[in-house]
This record gives structure tokens, sequence and C-alpha cells, in this order.
């Protein structure tokens, strides 16, 4: 009955957290993002790569998890993203990711400030189930899925 309840809760926190990102977007243009994170290719654990995104400033950036703690089912850590162009464009936010019991395999990510080509940039995403990538059973990629937007005068993401 304790794990029902956790997952309702973490359902439940999901829920409002959308219905939170997705208010103050009203005013600019929210749409989708669909990208792949692989986390499992990389000597430092702590270390996500974006290797495709519909949103282009995305494709190839680095995620480093600043300071993860583990709980019994899942890990939580703040994010900074930084992208690959000139600038170093970075993002910031937090997720979370349950690796034990029924929500194994997913998670959320919510990010609420940018810099550079991403100044502005807020998301909130829902990461899929994870696939395993190599024979061994080690190394995994995950769907990203979720509405992003701009919180700047142009609304657009920056070429």
């Amino acid at each position: 009955m304790r794990s029902v309840r956790r997952v309702l809760a973490a359902f439940a926190i999901v829920a409002a957290l959308t219905v939170l990102a997705i208010s103050p977007a009203s005013a600019a243009e929210t749409k989708t993002l669909n990208a792949l994170k692989d986390c499992g290719s990389f000597p430092d654990p702590a270390t996500c790569l974006i290797t495709e995104s519909n949103l282009k400033a995305l494709e190839g950036a680095t995620v480093y998890y600043t300071a993860l703690v583990f709980y019994s089912d899942h890990l939580t850590s703040p994010v900074t993203l930084v992208t690959t162009d000139r600038r170093g464009s970075t993002a910031t936010g937090q997720c979370t990711f349950y690796y034990a019991g029924p929500t194994a395999g997913n998670g959320h990510c919510e990010y609420w400030s940018g810099t550079g080509k991403l100044a502005g940039f807020h998301a909130t995403l829902l990461v899929g189930t994870t696939t395993i990538v190599q024979s061994d059973g080690t190394g995994f990629v995950n769907s990203l899925t979720g509405p992003y937007w701009f919180d700047r005068p142009d609304n657009e993401e920056n070429d």
C-alpha cells in the first residue's frame, strides 16, 4: 500500500508541476520537445548527452547532474545543460529518475532558466522508459517529451 501511495504522490507532483509550468507560458508560444538522452556511454555517471532533439539548440548538449542524491527507489539532482554553440548556452533545472518500483525507468525534468541561445528557456519534460544500449546491460537512452517555451520578447529559439 505504501508503494502505491508513493506512485500516486509522484504522479500528482508531476501533474501539478505541469499545470504550474504551463500557466506562465500562456503569453509565450508553447511547443512540444521530443528528444533522446544517452546517460550510459560516458565515464562520468553524472553526465548525459542529448543525442537527438527537435529543438536545434539542444542537439549534442551535455546534461550535468550537479548534486546527485540517491533514495531507495529514485535519484534527484539539480542539472545544468550546456549546448555545443560557440557561446556555450546553458539551461538550469532539476531532474528526478526512478530506478526501482512500479515507476522504474521513468522520471521528470524541469528547466526554468537559460543563457545565450537558451535565454528564457522553460520546459517540463517526462523522462520515458529506458532502453539498454549495450549488450552487457550497461548504458541506457531515455526519451524526453513535454512542453517548452521561451520567456522573452521574441518567444523564439535564437539561431
